[in-house]
């Protein structure tokens, strides 16, 4: 079962209200920053270590068999986090198109134009393995910060990465899917953000550690 014991308690006059896409389209800063998907990368410190981390995440996903339902008690994840993390893994460098200018796919499946789309990755890796109305919980999609408050408004904040968690900045600059963790450090799968070739453009595999205190880590059993 999963643990409890790192979860975030929300301080009284926090602000939950959803982000609206009005909102995000007047101010695109409400939705996320780019730039800021490269602070807390640690690829670089040992790019042989991470490989195999990486490597070995996809792996294990791909090798997973959906619990049987009659076995009882929980899932470390839901066969719909599972299957959004094996969909969202399948994106690896995918990019902007033409690079540079902020129209993907992603975000068109929402009907929206050129943006910033780190959420609406996550959103569509979601909504893609569950029923496909171009919804989430979170309402507006687009919006990093609309995840963080839902996981507020919800009790589901931690503070420290499992697999299957989305996890957030805690400015409400990017986000991304936790593929796998040990301890701090958490392996992901994120869009809009740092590639091969050092723009941010890219869908893409990272190193990072919640030691750093820059991330929430967004926890809840999909169906």
């Amino acid at each position: 079962m999963p643990n409890d014991d790192d979860r975030v308690e929300v301080s009284e006059g926090e602000e939950t209200e959803e982000i609206t896409q009005e909102e995000a389209e007047e101010n695109p800063e409400l939705s996320a920053d780019p730039s800021a998907s490269k602070e807390g990368i640690l690829d670089d410190e040992d790019p042989a270590e991470f490989a195999e981390r990486e490597v070995a995440a996809a792996e294990e996903l791909l090798a997973e068999q959906d619990p049987d339902d009659e076995t009882g008690g929980a899932a470390p994840i839901s066969r719909h986090q599972r299957r959004a993390l094996r969909l969202a893994l399948t994106q690896k460098g995918i990019r902007e198109t033409p690079p540079g200018s902020n129209v993907n796919i992603y975000s068109k499946y929402f009907g929206f134009g050129a943006q910033f789309w780190c959420a609406d990755f996550v959103a569509w890796s979601l909504d893609k393995t569950g029923n496909q109305d171009r919804k989430v919980p979170w309402g507006y999609p687009s919006a990093v910060e609309n995840i963080t408050r839902w996981g507020k408004r919800n009790g589901k904040i931690h503070s420290r990465p499992q697999k299957g968690d989305i996890f957030t900045r805690r400015d409400g600059k990017h986000t991304g899917w936790v593929v796998s963790s040990s301890g701090t450090s958490f392996t992901t799968i994120e869009g809009n953000t740092d590639g091969p070739d050092g723009r941010v453009i890219y869908a893409a595999s990272h190193a990072r550690d919640s030691s750093s205190g820059m991330y929430f880590f967004v926890r809840h059993h999909w169906e």
